[in-house]
Parts: structure tokens; C-alpha cells; sequence
């Protein structure tokens, strides 16, 4: 371990693993490993320290180390590159979120990732909702986005999108037509996307949602609402979908 960065874990109290604690020692070590990565000691495709290191640095087993990053690499906070060590993960952008939507369109295909169009897209202060999901102050504002997702010529999903302005701004003026947008919050905003929960519930179909997807009123939508964090479960994105009911189909691999 290099020695800055040995003594910047020395000195921080948040780094720390309390003996005394009734938590056990390979949960403690899992938690401060975590807040390390949040904090960019560690940072995505670099290899952290060696199982003795650790053990050396914080004066546990080796055993407790192996349990510690196990878990770890479970939750796909690390990986393991045989021969080589352990490396901190990069989030799975093309598996773990964006394809927990899969919209059939029979035996057609015409790709994995629906393309959007933008209808309209401008910076307003939040409804209450967004507000208190989001947690910002009253006069904080969002960029919010409204856009339609579609495969090939086929509309299959209206959605609302919340994103603080203070975190995202000059988002609006971003081209997210053929784009995936968690890696633009990684790359071009510094804000990756590490998790995210979602609730979904049926519902039908309004004029205007009937009109932009091109089926009749009274037809049924999935209405699905996401909330997506970043280190240290900092809530950084609402939206809110609604997707073709007949043309809809949940996916989401469990680990």
C-alpha cells in the first residue's frame, strides 16, 4: 500500500474498525473498504491492496479479510482477476439497470437499447415528490425531461426524468437520443450510478399517454418509478415511466 495513502486511512476515523463493537470484524472491514471506494482512494478498474496488506493495516485475521472481500465481490462492489488480485468494480451499466426493462416486439429484432426522443426538456423547482425523494432544499431546482422511448419505429415507453440541476448542469442541452445515461452521469459528471430501487404498478392509458404511444385510451401501462443513487445512497435521479402494457416485459436477474 502506498504510504500516502496508508497514512490519509491511518488518520481518518471513518477508516477505523472499533474492537469493541458488536458488529463482527469482516463487517466492519466490508463497510470501511466501501466508504474508501465512495471516496475515491480506490477508484474503478484499480487493484486494491493484497488480503495480507490489509490484515497487516488493520490488525485482523487474514481469514476475516477473505470474508470481508467475498462479500464484496458478491455485491459486485469488487472482482477478482485470477493470478492477478482484486480490483474495484465499475457498475455494470448494460446489465444491473438498463436492462431490467425488456420490451418484446415479437421475433423482430431491432436491437437491445430503445432510442429516445426528447419532447421537451427545461429546469423547474421540483414537485413536492421529487423534492423530498431527491432530498433537496425548497429552492433548489431539477432538470427534468420528458422523452419517448422507442424500438425501431415502435413507441413503447413515456418517461419523466428528475435530475438535480446543482449536480447535472447543462444535462438539457445533452443529445440523449441514442445515448444510455448512466454513463454520461459517470464520465461526463463524475456522479456513476452505484444502485437503484424501483417500484412498479398497473394502470390505463389517458388521451395524451394513448396518443404518444400509439394505443387507445383505456388501454393498460406499467407505470414504473425509479429512484438511482450514488456513493454514500445519495439519491441523484427520479423517473418516472410508463410503459406499453402489451408490449411489456420485466426482467431482473437476482445474485
Amino acid at each position: 500500500m502506498h504510504p500516502k495513502v496508508k497514512d490519509i486511512i491511518a488518520s481518518d476515523p471513518q477508516y477505523r474498525i472499533d474492537l469493541k463493537s458488536a458488529d463482527p470484524l469482516y463487517y466492519q472491514l466490508k463497510e470501511v473498504i466501501k466508504r474508501q471506494i465512495e471516496n475515491k482512494i480506490w477508484k474503478f478498474d484499480q487493484m486494491i491492496p493484497s488480503e495480507n496488506e490489509i490484515a497487516s493495516t488493520y490488525e485482523v485475521s487474514v481469514g476475516t479479510v477473505k470474508k470481508a472481500l467475498s462479500v464484496l465481490v458478491e455485491e459486485g462492489v469488487l472482482y477478482r482477476r485470477q493470478g492477478k488480485g482484486t480490483f474495484v468494480a465499475r457498475p455494470d451499466f448494460t446489465r444491473s439497470f438498463i436492462r431490467f426493462f425488456r420490451y418484446g416486439l415479437g421475433d423482430q429484432n431491432v436491437g437491445d437499447f430503445p432510442e429516445s426522443k426528447v419532447l421537451n426538456s427545461k429546469i423547474i423547482l421540483p414537485p413536492k415528490r421529487v423534492q423530498t425523494v431527491l432530498q433537496l432544499n425548497d429552492n433548489e431546482k431539477v432538470i427534468k425531461i420528458k422523452r419517448i422511448r422507442s424500438i425501431g419505429d415502435t413507441p413503447l415507453m413515456l418517461e419523466d426524468l428528475f435530475l438535480p440541476h446543482h449536480i447535472f448542469k447543462g444535462f438539457d442541452h445533452v443529445d440523449i437520443s441514442q445515448q444510455l445515461l448512466y454513463p454520461i452521469y459517470d464520465v461526463k459528471y463524475k456522479t456513476p450510478i452505484i444502485w437503484a430501487e424501483e417500484n412498479l404498478w398497473p394502470q390505463i392509458a389517458n388521451p395524451e399517454e394513448s396518443n404518444l404511444l400509439w394505443i387507445s385510451v383505456g388501454d393498460p401501462l406499467i407505470a414504473i418509478e425509479r429512484v438511482a443513487f450514488t456513493y454514500g445512497d445519495k439519491p441523484v435521479e427520479f423517473r418516472s415511466s410508463l410503459g406499453r402494457g402489451d408490449r411489456f416485459r420485466y426482467h431482473i436477474e437476482i445474485r
